[in-house]
């Protein structure tokens, strides 16, 4: 009998609940609304870290993002998901528009066909590497921007927009590719081996909702953007430094924070448009049926809710909660409420398609999963501001790790020692932190987060692992 095709669509940066099937009151999903509909629906999904290079090992992996060297690269004895299809006879396939999911953080490995489709390969060059000059050269913008933004945010952005006007402010995007062209590329994949007798895994990573929150009417129409607009499209890049969150910026950016909103949202309604342009393809050459979809995201985005936006090295909820929806003709669409994470994602997709998995994966048949205690890792580096995606993680005091169950969720900053304890009954929010109140609970997670430390020491192939 032949296997099934398994297609995995990754949105970069979407939260579970800017969804409507995930109870958000726009409608701006309603194809994968639809697509819930036919899928079995995980309502309580969690990243295992908070930016794409944290989060992907466990998903393209099913290990920790702290493992082995951490999350540099993906070397040995991580092994992807495509390696595992591909030695079971699966056609293997990969497109996407992401930097830090190129080859040069080793992701192009097991893929019969592997599209890095990034139009600034110097990008590529400056992640891996750091310059004196450009660091004194940041140090340097960030100290006149944080006397401007204390002096008047308006005024900035004032100034922003007159560069704007004279053509002297670039506001369209060119390192990423949009979701039109990425599924062109799909479409003639799919073409290309539907003669061949067999299936294929294909993984698909859309960087449409992924700050800057570029109107969308604003480049397929080309037409300029208003005052209002540009703010609010250049909002969460400033809004993610963490001192521009003090003083007058601070009622600035509620100012326009529901604009910064809406252009997040447009990005996930393109998204979702074009999703439904790939399943209507898949229908129409007749390969959805016999085709698995996975959908979910890396992480999701915050709008001020721990007083900053975009994603960083927080471990709160807005960021870690993502979508994830399965649908097979062979399973029944129902929604399950337990909470569950992506590093059972590999496993899953092996256990649907009958491929033993990997012994290097973690995870399990997320179907078939017991335990409900869920664990987060990300790096800090005080000196590099907010950005986890660039922190070199070389020792322990350089990493946060986090626990949730059903009720509690446990945070530890090993840079500083501060800890942090919700009742996520009570406090969805994460707002109330009870570390200083619940002795007990307090003893229990830590007692959680050593165990696992045990079972997975971080940074374990690292010779300075330590704390010093």
């Amino acid at each position: 009998m032949k296997r099934q095709n398994i297609i995995l669509i990754t949105i970069d940066s979407l939260r579970a609940d800017h969804l409507g099937f995930m109870g958000y009151h726009k409608n701006i999903s309603p194809n994968i609304d639809r697509l819930a509909d036919e899928s079995v629906v995980f309502t309580n999904a969690f990243a295992n870290g908070p930016v794409t290079p944290h989060s992907f090992p466990s998903i393209l992996t099913s290990t920790y993002p702290l493992d082995y060297q951490g999350p540099r690269k993906i070397e040995r004895p991580r092994v992807l998901i495509s390696e595992v299809l591909h030695r079971e006879g699966f056609i293997t396939a990969a497109f996407h528009s992401n930097a830090y999911l190129s080859n040069f953080f080793g992701y192009n490995r097991g893929w019969d066909y592997f599209e890095d489709i990034i139009p600034d390969y110097d990008l590529l060059l400056s992640l891996g590497k750091r310059s004196f000059k450009r660091e004194i050269f940041k140090k340097w913008l960030l100290f006149l921007a944080k006397i401007s933004f204390s002096f008047s945010p308006e005024m900035t952005f004032r100034i922003r927009y007159l560069f704007y006007k004279f053509g002297l402010l670039r506001t369209t995007p060119k390192s990423v590719a949009s979701a039109s062209y990425i599924n062109q590329i799909i479409k003639d994949f799919i073409s290309s081996i539907k003669k061949q007798n067999r299936p294929f895994f294909c993984w698909v990573h859309y960087m449409d909702v992924h700050l800057p929150y570029l109107p969308y009417d604003c480049y397929l129409k080309e037409r300029e953007l208003s005052y209002h607009e540009l703010v609010s499209k250049e909002l969460p890049g400033f809004l993610s430094e963490k001192y521009f969150f003090e003083g007058p910026f601070k009622k600035f950016s509620q100012k326009y924070l529901k604009e910064t909103i809406d252009f997040y949202d447009q990005g996930i309604k393109y998204v979702d448009e074009q999703i439904g342009d790939l399943i209507r393809f898949l229908r129409k050459t007749n390969i959805y049926q016999n085709t698995i979809i996975f959908l979910t995201a890396d992480h999701g985005d915050e709008f001020l809710e721990h007083g900053g936006s975009s994603h960083s090295s927080k471990l709160y909820n807005e960021i870690l909660r993502v979508p994830l929806l399965i649908k097979d003709e062979r399973l029944t669409p129902r929604v399950i409420n337990k909470k569950v994470s992506l590093i059972d994602l590999s496993p899953t997709i092996c256990s649907l398609v009958g491929v033993k998995k990997d012994p290097a994966f973690k995870g399990e048949n997320i179907f078939d999963k017991k335990e409900n205690v869920i664990f987060h890792q990300t790096g800090v580096n005080r000196k590099q501001g907010w950005n986890a995606s660039l922190t070199e993680i070389e020792r322990l005091n350089q990493c946060k790790i986090g626990c949730q169950d059903e009720k509690w969720k446990y945070i530890i900053d090993y840079s500083n020692g501060q800890e942090e304890l919700y009742n996520l009954i009570e406090d969805p929010q994460e707002k109330n932190n009870l570390s200083k109140v619940e002795s007990k609970i307090l003893f229990q997670m830590r007692e959680k987060i050593e165990e696992f430390k045990k079972e997975n020491p971080p940074l374990s192939l690292l010779k300075n692992y330590g704390t010093e």
